[in-house]
């Protein structure tokens, strides 16, 4: 005979036409912001179906010692250092990390936050895509919640993030500088992220002040007609002036770059090469590869920090954006001007 089901969370929360949030908040009697017809829906489905809230659903004896920790990528370079540097804080402090990948699906990212507040998380570290703010405002109504990386405004919740912009004006300004006549700007879509908008604004910005015309390549990572759409452009301009491709993230320069080796086009002439972010493979390219270091360590830290000071204290003053600079990295790849010449 088959067992019957057990009654989730989930089924409380789509009978009662509610979020998982919610449900949880009412299992954990924090009633604020909740109105009460809400209340008396939510208890008399749970009546009505049954539903037996285990620990965690519940809500443990005193304060969670979990916090959840979400990024769009756990294998990218950027993502596993903040990662390591959350971790260290919180695990001096007695606290343990929940880290979910979102891969940036929207759909995604939603199920996983609503999976880590129905576990009665502490806090709530992320690098969101943007598209579940209403719901990340209504966890911050009742958990410590810190965005990384990309910056929305979201009430109640601190940005921790870099500065892209002047980061990647400075970096197009110093290609300028060297000599290359022209510089490549390789992107994704920006949609709504922060983060590729103010890289791609620094570009043109740097652009104007030397007074060149921008131009920007848009790729689709994992699209290799795209990639190869790059590459092509390449060999046209390989003809002419010095130039300098620069590409916006890691990711984009770790597909591209075995490309541009095999394309025949030698760095740092005509071809310059430059990436936003370190990847841990830089060091292995020939010539090594000019970059933008982000302050990722840092980054991390000081989003631990602030979830364990609004754990302590939740009227803590927080700012709303935290910034925190980068550095340009020069390398062989990029130095035109010091080549040695033949």
């Amino acid at each position: 005979m088959n067992k019957p089901r057990r009654i989730t969370i989930k089924d409380v929360a789509r009978e009662a036409g509610v979020s998982i949030t919610t449900v949880s908040r009412y299992l954990n009697q924090n009633y604020e912001a909740m109105g009460e017809e809400t209340r008396v829906k939510i208890k008399e489905v749970i009546q009505r179906l049954g539903y037996q809230p285990n620990k965690l659903a519940q809500g443990l004896k005193g304060p969670s010692r979990n916090i959840g920790v979400v990024v769009v990528n756990m294998s990218y370079p950027f993502c596993v250092s903040v990662i390591r540097s959350i971790s260290k804080i919180l695990s001096d402090a007695g606290y343990n990390l929940m880290v979910c990948e979102t891969s940036g699906d929207p759909q995604r990212e939603k199920g996983v936050i609503q999976s880590l507040v129905a576990q009665n998380i502490g806090g709530l570290i992320i690098q969101t895509n943007g598209e579940n703010n209403a719901l990340l405002e209504e966890v911050a109504r009742t958990l410590p919640v810190v965005l990384i990386d990309r910056e929305f405004p979201i009430p109640a919740v601190t940005n921790v993030v870099t500065n892209n912009f002047h980061a990647s004006e400075k970096l197009t300004s110093a290609l300028f500088h060297e000599g290359y006549q022209q510089v490549l700007f390789i992107t994704e879509s920006v949609a709504q992220i922060s983060t590729r908008t103010e890289r791609l604004n620094g570009y043109t910005h740097a652009c104007q002040q030397h007074a060149k015309d921008p131009r920007i390549l848009w790729i689709e990572r994992g699209n290799q007609a795209t990639l190869e759409s790059v590459i092509e452009e390449l060999l046209k301009l390989s003809r002419k002036d010095p130039f300098s491709i620069y590409t916006a993230n890691g990711l984009i320069m770790l597909e591209l770059y075995p490309l541009v080796k095999d394309c025949g086009i030698p760095s740092p002439r005509p071809m310059g090469l430059a990436t936003f972010d370190e990847p841990d493979w830089v060091g292995l390219t020939v010539p090594h590869l000019t970059c933008v270091r982000q302050p990722t360590f840092q980054m991390g830290e000081y989003a631990a920090k602030k979830i364990l000071m609004q754990i302590k204290d939740r009227n803590v003053a927080t700012p709303h954006v935290e910034v925190l600079p980068s550095t340009v990295i020069l390398s062989e790849s990029s130095r035109l001007a010091s080549e040695a010449t033949p």
